[in-house]
């Protein structure tokens, strides 16, 4: 009869499993602790080099942030005559702007800015004396994009420049406003209906900046920013739908805006 003489049959299977099994095994273990080492060191010189590259992107960066105050006038004469002659206008007003520019070289800058403020409609009854007008609140806003370009030279410190560019304008009644106009009416009629106007516009204009500062500049500012006449959603002629009210708003529209301020340049100088 055979005997096993003692020995541990748990034993004899470990010894069974093949030396050469083991040892992929190992290897297998190696392989993929050096690919996770690889992998990590591969994302951390990545991320180390876009670090880099992000700070050099904004040690290099440059741009120009701009306040300015200042007033308006909008050019827009309008006569026309129903049962009566009538005449509009629109109000001076103040103006506030808000932007950033970014400088291409010495000469060459594009900017954007946001210019906020009244200019009130005024209509007026030519048939009675005195001739005073009812005022319409109306808020005019103002984003436009533009190219800058400097003089090559400054004298004490000023550098004159010129700029030109598009704008999008809207011409908002306030509430006020538009009660007004339902309450009170329009021109000869007692009751109507109106409502924001948006243009497309282009704007030219000249300026001064005056270096105070190595980081801060004072401006002073001078455009026209032109656009068709706003209709305040009034049709030319009276309708039905209007209930008779009409505004024969023609022509183009100058919006001449005098501003003032102070500009900080930001990132290299």
């Amino acid at each position: 009869m055979a005997s096993n003489h003692g020995v541990d049959p748990n034993k004899v299977a470990v010894r069974a499993v093949p030396v050469s099994t083991l040892e992929a095994q190992e290897d297998d273990s190696i392989m993929v602790k050096k690919t996770v080492r690889g992998l990590m060191a591969l994302a951390v010189l990545w991320l180390g080099t876009g670090a880099a590259q992000a700070r050099d992107l904004f040690k290099n960066a440059q741009a120009d942030v701009f306040v300015l105050g200042g007033a308006s006038t909008l050019v827009d004469p309008q006569s026309w005559s129903t049962v009566a002659l009538y005449h509009s206008r629109m109000d001076l007003g103040a103006k506030f702007t808000i932007g950033v520019s970014v400088p291409y070289g010495k000469i060459l800058s594009i900017e954007s800015a946001y210019t906020y403020g009244p200019n009130n409609l005024v209509v007026t009854n030519e048939n009675h004396f005195p001739h005073v007008g009812q005022v319409y609140p109306v808020r005019a806003y103002i984003g436009s994009l533009d190219a800058v370009v400097r003089a090559p030279f400054s004298f004490l410190k000023i550098q004159p420049y010129g700029v030109a560019g598009v704008e999008y304008d809207r011409f908002s009644p306030t509430s006020g406003a538009v009660s007004m106009a339902r309450t009170e009416g329009f021109g000869s009629v007692s009751t109507a209906i109106i409502t924001h106007n948006d243009k497309v516009g282009l704007n030219i204009g000249v300026g001064l900046d005056r270096k105070i500062f190595k980081r801060v500049s004072f401006r002073i500012d001078v455009r026209d920013h032109a656009t068709g006449a706003p209709a305040f959603g009034l049709p030319p002629k009276p309708t039905s739908d209007s209930f008779g009210a009409s505004y024969p708003a023609t022509g183009r529209v100058h919006n001449i805006v005098y501003t003032a301020g102070f500009v900080f340049h930001l990132g290299k100088l």
